[in-house]
């Protein structure tokens, strides 16, 4: 599979019109939750993503997001919790 760059209009332009509200009216809220995760906040991060999700519930990027960010809060769970073979 090959990625490519496209702008934000694009992405919009592929969803239904009430996902393309949506996602417009949490924009913001998105923006932030972004900037946040960027910084490796991520129990922040996935309390604004979760929000953004709530409101516009076809926002399968906020979702992704979200699932991120418990995935790598829970990784550092075990991690912290490993016991650690120091000999």
């Amino acid at each position: 599979m090959e990625w490519q760059l496209c702008d934000l209009d694009e992405v919009f332009d592929a969803d239904r019109l009430e996902i393309k509200e949506g996602k417009l009216a949490t924009l913001e809220l998105f923006a932030e939750a972004l900037a946040i995760y960027s910084e490796g906040k991520f129990a922040e991060a996935g309390r604004l993503f979760a929000e953004c999700w709530r409101q516009n519930q076809g926002d399968r990027v906020s979702k992704i997001y979200w699932q991120r960010c418990q995935s790598t809060l829970r990784n550092r769970t075990k991690i912290k919790h490993r016991p650690h073979n120091l000999h």
